[in-house]
């Protein structure tokens, strides 16, 4: 009998990135370490503007991750009046940028691991920029398959976006795993779909009361080598 192909779609932003750490909260821990005299509701309103305006303001399709970084501290900076520290905008990305690094690339030993069994992919609501990104990070040949939900024009929490993975993978539903740090945009979709679900539970801004939909529940990346093998 022929083996089912088996394939692992994963999110990238909070998720590769960040170890289950969702971005607004990766953005206030540099505040926080800075002591910049900012209220955190004051800076949510200010990143959730900068989320708005960022693919607005630039064109995002060939912006590496360091110079995202830079354009959404240095946005921060500027909606919250934080006048003439331009510098310390570009120290606190340049700090990130070498955190995000390191934690990629302790992700990528694990993914390194499941490329020998599974098919790999990438289902992201991004900029239009995850294949740079993906080549900046060494990440571009563990994934066969990268969407990006600026460029197909679907965004999640939409289980379309997840099934266009599952599609170009050429699996089943039920034959993939699918790894996200969003309970309701990576969880909840793919579970719709049939997929097995492993959620990467981490600091956010807001968590579910209950999570029925979650297969699998762990703190960090490096456990998925329990689950996957």
């Amino acid at each position: 009998m022929k083996q089912k192909a088996r394939a692992a779609l994963f999110d990238f932003g909070g998720t590769i990135d960040t170890d289950g750490v969702h971005w607004s909260e990766k953005f206030w821990e540099y505040y926080q370490r800075h002591k910049l005299p900012v209220e955190k509701k004051q800076y949510e309103q200010a990143y959730l503007r900068e989320e708005r305006e960022l693919p607005v303001r630039y064109d995002m399709s060939a912006m590496t991750f360091q110079k995202t970084l830079d354009a959404q501290f240095a946005m921060q900076f500027e909606y919250l009046g934080l006048t003439g520290k331009a510098n310390l905008a570009k120290t606190m990305s340049a700090e990130c940028y070498a955190e995000v690094s390191a934690i990629i690339e302790r992700a990528k030993i694990v993914l390194n691991g499941l490329s020998a069994r599974y098919r790999l992919g990438l289902v992201s609501n991004f900029y239009g920029n995850l294949e740079v990104v993906c080549n900046e990070f060494g990440l571009d040949t563990l994934f066969s398959v990268k969407i990006d939900s600026s460029v197909v024009g679907v965004q999640k929490p939409d289980p379309k976006i997840w099934a266009m993975g599952i599609e170009k993978l050429s699996v089943k539903p039920e034959d993939a795993f699918v790894i996200g740090d969003a309970y309701d945009r990576d969880i909840v979709p793919a579970k719709s779909l049939g997929c097995t679900t492993i959620w990467l539970k981490g600091k956010s801004w807001k968590m579910p009361k209950a999570t029925p939909a979650a297969d699998y529940t762990i703190g960090k990346f490096e456990e998925l080598r329990v689950i996957l093998g």
